[in-house]
């Protein structure tokens, strides 16, 4: 057998192969000699297309091992397409059995994560269960594939307990660069830097929530046509006050054609939101500077936007 090592946005797959076919891939770091396979590079490239949001498509060459029951259950699963969902239920059916707790069964002993997904396997009444891995890293593929946008990093301060009532409130925000310096909006009351955008409206498209909020918040006119995606960060946290807070904070390349006077309204004017073109080593600098001293109301946003500058600048943009 031989063994590599992907290292993905939600942690490390390793991924087996008898030399001619993929036969297994699973969560988790490889403690076996890695070898270089034309099988595992055309595998990479699929998990790179998987984690960029995008459909990567057939797999490569599976062989898997298990009773003829799994080998259909595996076989329907392959037919889920990227983005969507099916209950136990009907993948039962699909399979020709009518027992849902069998076919939960044969998912759980899948052996090849993501090219077989087990992780659009949900309940009958939409919940997540039943996922080998946990359900934390099942939400976050589901989140993948729904967004259409790679996962750039996720901030989950575990401060929470599971089970209880969820506020999602999803977000778009703007990354402008122009010669260098990236358009953001500067807080003059607690000295912080944030990227122009906020939330989404029920039944708002999030390119149309970015050009609102970009306009809004920083006087920035985008043009539609150069909006392009980045990448998304899962962020989840006790909620002050309680629920947990959710929020998918999706970021959009994108170009100003000009600047107009800010719609800002209350606190957004009691904190004295500026537009600035920004050096982003001084805006990391700053807002790394500033965590300790908001511990909890700004405390994720100023390190999420730290983070994302540094994506940015580690990948040549800025």
């Amino acid at each position: 057998m031989f063994y590599t090592q992907y290292d993905s946005s939600v942690g490390p797959l390793t991924l087996a192969s008898d030399g001619t076919a993929l036969t297994a891939l699973h969560f988790g770091a490889s403690s076996e000699p890695r070898t270089d396979l034309p099988l595992f590079a055309a595998a990479f490239a699929w998990l790179d297309g998987f984690f960029s949001g995008r459909d990567p498509g057939a797999a490569p060459r599976l062989v898997t091992t298990g009773t003829p029951f799994q080998q259909r259950v595996w076989a329907e699963l392959q037919k889920v397409p990227f983005g969507q969902t099916v209950s136990y239920g009907s993948l039962a059916r699909a399979a020709g059995c009518g027992s849902a707790r069998a076919v939960g069964q044969a998912v759980h002993n899948n052996p090849v994560a993501l090219m077989i997904p087990c992780h659009r396997v949900i309940g009958a009444d939409g919940r997540l269960t039943g996922f080998r891995s946990g359900l934390d890293l099942k939400r976050r593929l589901l989140m993948i594939e729904e967004s259409r946008m790679r996962l750039l990093f996720t901030l989950d301060r575990g401060d929470y307990q599971e089970g209880e009532k969820v506020f999602s409130r999803p977000s778009a925000r703007a990354v402008v660069i122009r010669d260098g310096r990236v358009a953001m909006v500067y807080s003059r009351k607690f000295r912080h830097y944030k990227f122009p955008g906020g939330g989404i409206e029920p039944g708002e498209s999030r390119e149309a929530a970015l050009v609102r909020e970009a306009r809004e918040e920083a006087g920035l006119v985008l043009a539609p046509e150069t909006i392009r995606p980045y990448g998304f960060v899962h962020r989840i946290e006790q909620g002050d006050p309680p629920p947990i807070f959710l929020q998918d904070n999706f970021y959009y390349l994108a170009s100003a054609t000009a600047t107009v006077p800010q719609q800002l309204d209350g606190y957004e004017a009691e904190e004295g939101y500026t537009l600035v073109w920004a050096d982003p080593r001084e805006a990391i600098e700053q807002n790394l500077a500033l965590t300790n001293d908001y511990k909890r109301k700004y405390h994720t946003m100023l390190f999420r936007e730290a983070l994302v500058l540094e994506r940015l600048m580690a990948e040549g943009l800025l």
